[in-house]
């Protein structure tokens, strides 16, 4: 086939993926903030942080569980923030990688004795991820890739799920946040993540998960963010925690590799 057939071919197949993003995204439900957010937001507080604060705290110094210990039994926060930017990390007893909410799990399980550790979906958990990665801002986020075979395996899945179209729109993460990138799609600009696409410069957005989402009026976890994507992009939704979850958190953080943390982040 001739070059200009080929580019033709190219530019209807991301003609017919961008008409996908579009769709996907006029769908969105949105939700006006709350009124008492509303406010905090004018004072220039981020209701994020406040969500943090106090209920993520308030989990992180309570005791729990048949031990009766807290996280802060086992933790002090300025030994803990040095390690939250490893996470999604390798876990050795588990011979697998583990996210951030579901190393919070274990340590419930294992070392707190509780019988029924908070849900991945739930807010308690959520909290306390909110809470690590508040107290750990401006530390660098690094995840491993490459130290084992395990590693590698989740880094390399993680990259096959991003780039993988599925669903009804027949969309990927890459159709947005690579192939569609420099476009404003709902007032906002798509950017390529981490790095420089098509002359158009990266973004870190890892740094700033959980988020608080001012349409929500809530706070959300990366994957739970990752979870509204494919709802939109009409996608089979992935579960929270799943290998193919947590190995595309750690290909997207991956892409964030060196930034700051700075969470929880403040976005639409």
């Amino acid at each position: 086939m001739k070059l200009k057939g080929i580019l033709l071919l190219f530019g209807v197949a991301i003609l017919a993926s961008t008409h996908g993003v579009n769709k996907a995204l006029s769908e969105e439900a949105g939700q006006a903030i709350s009124e008492e957010d509303l406010k905090l937001y004018q004072s220039g507080i981020n209701p994020g942080e406040v969500f943090a604060q106090e209920v993520g705290g308030a989990l992180f110094n309570k005791p729990m569980g048949s031990s009766n210990k807290s996280c802060a039994s086992c933790h002090s926060e300025d030994k803990l923030k040095k390690s939250i930017g490893s996470y999604p990390k390798y876990n050795e007893k588990l011979n697998a990688v583990i996210s951030l909410q579901q190393r919070i799990q274990m340590c419930q399980k294992l070392y707190q004795g509780v019988d029924k550790p908070f849900e991945l979906k739930s807010k308690e958990n959520t909290a306390l991820t909110t809470y690590l990665k508040y107290i750990a801002s401006g530390e660098k986020i690094n995840v491993d890739t490459s130290s084992n075979p395990v590693v590698k395996d989740y880094y390399n899945y993680g990259k096959y799920v991003f780039e993988l179209k599925r669903g009804k729109r027949d969309l990927s993460c890459a159709v947005c946040h690579e192939n569609a990138a420099g476009m404003v799609l709902r007032m906002q600009k798509l950017n390529p993540l981490g790095h420089e696409y098509n002359g158009i410069k990266g973004t870190t957005a890892a740094a700033h998960w959980p988020g608080y989402r001012m349409t929500r009026s809530e706070v959300f976890t990366i994957e739970q963010r990752f979870q509204q994507c494919m709802s939109q992009a009409g996608m089979k939704v992935l579960p929270l925690g799943s290998k193919e979850m947590v190995a595309l958190e750690l290909y997207v953080t991956s892409l964030a590799n060196g930034a700051t943390i700075e969470a929880p982040g403040l976005v639409r």
